[in-house]
């Protein structure tokens, strides 16, 4: 009798503690749509914009249809080039999934990033759909997706800060950009030793994060994702090459966008500061960075020359583009469910 009333207790409290968590992340979802909504009625308010100006926008952006299928080419480019990035880090894995197969899986998790709230469900359904493409496989299949996503982020801020160092004069950032440049370089050398540095477990912090329900399983996967950069490193030049290439793609949307939208700006500065923007939305603040893209190119992007308010309707532009591309994801998405998710015929016969 003790040990069913035990049990009862048991399985109460993990019920309690799952409806509590699933209340928190409801609650931290509306909090990030209410932040994102005060952003951007905060931009629209202090920059004056209104129906005109939008209007004005959405004319220069018809006038100039070349420039509109530059940038949408680009992005497309850019998400086409995030997929090789993780078909090269599945491969490096062992793990062998076709090109197409590849593309549809990273389409579909642009579709979850594009329009459902936080910062890694594109990440999660990736890893989802990969797994079981890849039944025999599903640590590599997993990993891989932190592996490159390393390699992106890893370019980006090295490009965010050299292109804010090369811009501090006109930012007046002198002294904060030193100490986040040393701040980076502590992390990249911390990051590069971690990997040999076995002791390091054996550190009283490092096994009380490793203990932490939620900090302990992606501190685990990072550690792992290190180890094998480190060892790979025929696989993590491939991955950083990739990303260098998407995030030059991204870049030149933004440039195609700007010139198809009438705004005047200088070239240079603008693609120094735009990997600072890219940077800034993707603190998982708001949904899709909303607000917090707006907000950093009104910050930065002046100083390339661009109006605050041009600047914000970029950013906003920016935005509307990937969504397009995110819906496409949303299309293959769904013909993925119709079709099943079993594994490929392809993936079965090279397990074998």
């Amino acid at each position: 009798m003790d040990a069913r009333t035990d049990m009862s207790e048991a399985n109460g409290l993990a019920s309690s503690v799952a409806h509590a968590r699933a209340r928190m992340r409801v609650i931290l979802t509306l909090a990030k749509f209410a932040v994102g909504a005060g952003l951007m009625a905060m931009l629209f308010q202090r920059q004056n914009i209104r129906w005109p100006l939008i209007a004005e926008a959405v004319a220069n952006i018809a006038a100039h249809p070349l420039w509109l299928a530059a940038t949408l080419l680009l992005v497309l480019a850019c998400l086409l080039c995030g997929a090789a990035r993780w078909r090269a880090a599945l491969g490096g894995l062992g793990v062998t999934l076709s090109r197409r197969r590849t593309a549809a899986l990273f389409m579909a998790g642009h579709f979850f990033n594009g329009f459902l709230p936080g910062s890694t469900g594109g990440d999660v359904a990736r890893a989802l759909y990969a797994s079981r493409e890849t039944p025999s496989r599903q640590p590599e299949a997993i990993m891989s997706i932190v592996i490159e996503r390393m390699a992106g982020v890893a370019v980006l801020l090295v490009l965010t800060i050299c292109g804010l160092l090369a811009m501090s004069g006109r930012l007046h950032l002198s002294l904060v950009l030193t100490l986040l440049t040393a701040l980076a370089v502590m992390l990249l050398c911390l990051l590069f030793a971690l990997p040999e540095a076995r002791q390091f477990a054996d550190w009283s912090l490092a096994q009380r994060l490793s203990r932490h329900p939620r900090i302990g399983p992606l501190s685990r996967r990072l550690y792992a994702a290190l180890r094998i950069c480190r060892t790979h490193l025929a696989l993590t030049r491939r991955l950083l090459a990739w990303s260098v290439l998407q995030h030059g793609c991204a870049l030149a949307s933004w440039v195609t966008l700007a010139w198809g939208m009438g705004v005047a700006f200088q070239p240079l500065p603008f693609l120094l500061l735009v990997p600072a923007v890219l940077t800034a939305q993707m603190l998982p603040l708001t949904p899709g960075g909303l607000g917090v893209r707006e907000s950093a190119a009104v910050a930065l992007l002046p100083a390339a020359g661009v109006p605050p308010h041009q600047a914000m309707l970029v950013a906003l532009a920016s935005f509307a583009v990937s969504l397009v591309w995110s819906a496409v994801g949303g299309v293959i998405f769904v013909s993925m469910r119709e079709t099943g998710t079993q594994p490929t015929k392809h993936a079965t016969n090279t397990e074998r």
